[in-house]
């Protein structure tokens, strides 16, 4: 992926953005993400679990970002930006988690917790009990971070 500067404006319109972040070799890894862009589009924010992505971020903060659907399939010559992750906490990070939650809307909380087809679904396996805490918990959970996306 190369940048190019009408990534940012079909960034602002989509939906959802295919993340690709590195391993320590170098591998990309591609996920599509929910994305909220924050201030006047000079960052990306998202929610993601506690686990090998959170590890790649630590170790290699470049990534590159496009706009996409919900599988993250980019359409054939879509524009991607490049930019670098770090891992916000605290209030940071709860101002961007309800800035995600105006965007999402009640499917912020719920969607991560059901089984969609061909939707890989890291909550799924929860106890109905914590699935229904977090439905309604509009902070952010225990085993997830909020990543902020600086961009050119």
């Amino acid at each position: 992926m190369s940048m190019h500067p009408q990534a940012l404006d079909e960034l602002g319109r989509a939906r959802y953005a295919l993340l690709r972040s590195f391993r320590r070799d170098g591998t990309p890894v591609d996920t599509p993400i929910w994305f909220g862009l924050d201030g006047d589009g000079d960052a990306l924010l998202f929610r993601t679990k506690v686990g090998p992505k959170t590890r790649r971020l630590a170790a290699r903060r470049d990534v590159e970002l496009a706009a996409c659907d919900y599988r993250g399939r980019v359409r054939a010559g879509a524009p991607t930006v490049a930019g670098r992750a770090t891992i916000l906490s605290g209030a940071e990070a709860e101002r961007a988690n309800r800035m995600l939650h105006r965007r999402y809307g009640w499917q912020w909380n719920v969607v991560p917790l059901i089984k969609i087809p061909g939707v890989t679904n890291v909550h799924q396996d929860l106890c109905v009990r914590q699935k229904l805490r977090r439905a309604r918990d509009r902070r952010v959970w225990p085993d997830s971070v909020i990543v902020r996306v600086e961009l050119p």
